[in-house]
């Protein structure tokens, strides 16, 4: 199945406001961000009012990438007190606090019910709360249907045939009667009138369904018992932290009422829905309970120790936030300085998980960030009202891309792989799947006008337009020879690390000169069977650039 059409409703507005007064272009003159009005002509000078480096005020070749970066003396950095910090990656930890209260287990609740069919008589638990331990003598029962079972197994004892004295046994344990009571029966071979019944479980008597005189049939419930050597902690968690309470996780616990309780305990169960109205979900804990000193009711603080895998962290004081999300200050060394925009996860203990932004050991500002970042913005300001850049002489690995623009260039490579398989697989392309990628290059153009990114994208969507056009997929080497030559200044000078990291390899079949992309190091060529060469692309991970994003498998194309 061929791979699945992905939507394009984002509208990218990208347009700044350039106001230039008329000045001498031959003198260039430069300004404190923090300070507009101490002006000068020395490029590298120094604001003498607090130190920082300045910016120019306009210039006719200002470049996109001098606009990005803070440059600051040392002097001044030691005065603001700057400290920087890695980017790490470690196992993420938090705690979960919630509030509950004591149940009781339920697997520990005992039912006595009669097996014998007669009155109650001498009732030893006479009340709720009364402890019951195994083998406890209950209560007797007088029961006129056992007489007659009585006395064939006594008979059976006398004559002594084993045979008939196993099924005159087997009858009466058939019949209700326990195995002590026909033990005391075998051992005094007298008839026993009122039949003895012992408790097979400890515990407290928790309800009492019968008194002396009742009538009870087989089924009928005398007495239920709960045991509380454990108790069941019944805790409500909020929405949010749903995904990371899970059974089997321990759990730290304190009991105002009963202070010397055991403090540790394990999930034994997640309820599978959440309350409509508090919007919580319940969550069962066990806890050991030998002292008898936890009753159901009691109030529990819970806290669940909740592990996560490994992910990239940061010190929670080195984020900023503003109306836009949350960013910090890169350090590029040499006192220079840039603000980056990240995607931020949980925070606990001062540290807090980045989900997407940054890079494994890139370093980052954790104390005076403030000062960084607002010169970074008088900067920016600065810039807008400077004169328009010269974008055909920015390189490809100098435009500011973010994740959408490189998710919108995965498309043409995306396509560029499609072809091959095609190739491959000997099977025709599909020319609807082209118009997303057409589209994609439309929204590059109007982004990147007049560079380099523009002029590839341009070529590349004249070749997509004439097969969608003309329906001719007979030619298809010959259009992926052209479409992989004007992709190839992107592989190897835009992005060639995130194509790298996502296994794409670019080949050239050594014969006829012509390129191809594909996936894996074993390659496939679609010109023939002559020898390919590996062109190899930079592993170096780019460190102005935003985070590569996983582009989806282009086996969705099948």
């Amino acid at each position: 199945m061929k791979r699945h059409i992905l939507k394009f409703a984002m509208a990218l507005i990208f347009g700044l406001l350039f106001s230039q007064a008329s000045i001498s272009q031959e003198t260039a003159a430069y300004t404190c961000p923090m300070h507009p009005h101490y002006i000068s002509v020395e490029a590298d000078g120094i604001c003498p009012i607090c130190g920082m480096g300045l910016i120019a005020t306009r210039s006719s070749s200002t470049s996109l990438s001098e606009t990005k970066d803070t440059v600051v003396s040392s002097g001044m950095l030691q005065t603001m007190g700057v400290r920087v910090a890695k980017v790490k990656r470690t196992t993420l930890s938090r705690k979960v606090r919630a509030f509950g209260n004591v149940q009781a287990n339920t697997r520990r609740e005992v039912v006595s019910a009669s097996r014998l069919e007669g009155w109650i008589e001498n009732l030893a638990v006479t009340a709720e709360g009364d402890p019951v331990s195994p083998g406890q003598l209950l209560y007797h029962i007088y029961s006129p249907g056992l007489v007659a079972a009585q006395k064939d197994f006594l008979a059976s004892l006398t004559i002594g045939n084993e045979n008939r004295i196993n099924a005159t046994e087997q009858r009466l344990r058939s019949l209700g009667m326990q195995r002590t009571a026909i033990a005391t029966l075998r051992e005094k071979r007298q008839l026993l009138e009122r039949i003895p019944v012992y408790a097979e479980d400890s515990g407290i008597v928790q309800s009492l369904e019968a008194r002396d005189g009742t009538y009870v049939k087989p089924g009928d419930i005398v007495l239920k018992l709960q045991s509380y050597i454990d108790v069941w902690v019944i805790a409500s968690i909020v929405e949010q932290d749903i995904n990371d309470v899970v059974s089997g996780i321990p759990v730290r616990l304190s009991f105002p009422s009963a202070p010397s309780a055991t403090s540790t305990g394990i999930v034994d169960y997640v309820y599978p829905t959440i309350d409509p109205v508090t919007r919580t979900l319940k969550v069962r804990v066990v806890v050991k309970n030998e002292q008898g000193v936890l009753r159901p009711g009691a109030f529990a603080d819970v806290l669940f120790e909740v592990t996560r895998g490994e992910s990239l962290t940061i010190p929670s004081e080195a984020v900023l936030h503003d109306s836009s999300g949350s960013h910090v200050i890169i350090s590029l060394g040499e006192g220079k300085f840039r603000s980056r925009k990240i995607q931020t996860g949980s925070t606990n203990a001062g540290t807090t998980e980045v989900t997407d932004g940054l890079y494994e050991h890139e370093q980052i500002v954790i104390s005076g960030q403030f000062m960084l970042d607002s010169e970074a913005n008088l900067r920016e300001g600065f810039a807008k009202l400077a004169a328009p850049v010269n974008a055909s002489d920015i390189t490809l690995s100098e435009l500011p891309l973010d994740a959408n623009d490189v998710a919108l260039m995965d498309h043409f490579v995306e396509t560029a792989i499609y072809f091959h398989e095609a190739l491959i697989d000997q099977y025709d392309i599909d020319t609807h799947y082209l118009s997303p990628t057409i589209a994609a290059g439309n929204t590059l153009s109007e982004r990147f006008p007049n560079t380099l990114l523009h002029a590839e994208i341009t070529k590349m969507q004249r070749i997509l337009l004439d097969i969608q056009k003309t329906g001719d997929s007979k030619s298809l080497g010959s259009q992926l020879a052209i479409l992989t030559e004007a992709l190839k200044p992107w592989l190897l000078q835009g992005m060639p690390a995130h194509y790298h990291q996502l296994g794409i390899r670019l080949y050239q079949d050594v014969e006829s000169g012509h390129y191809f992309i594909q996936e894996g190091n074993v390659p496939s060529n679609p010109f023939g069977s002559g020898a390919v060469r590996n062109i190899l692309l930079s592993k170096k991970v780019p460190t102005e650039k935003t985070q590569d994003r996983r582009m989806p498998h282009h086996a969705a194309h099948h």
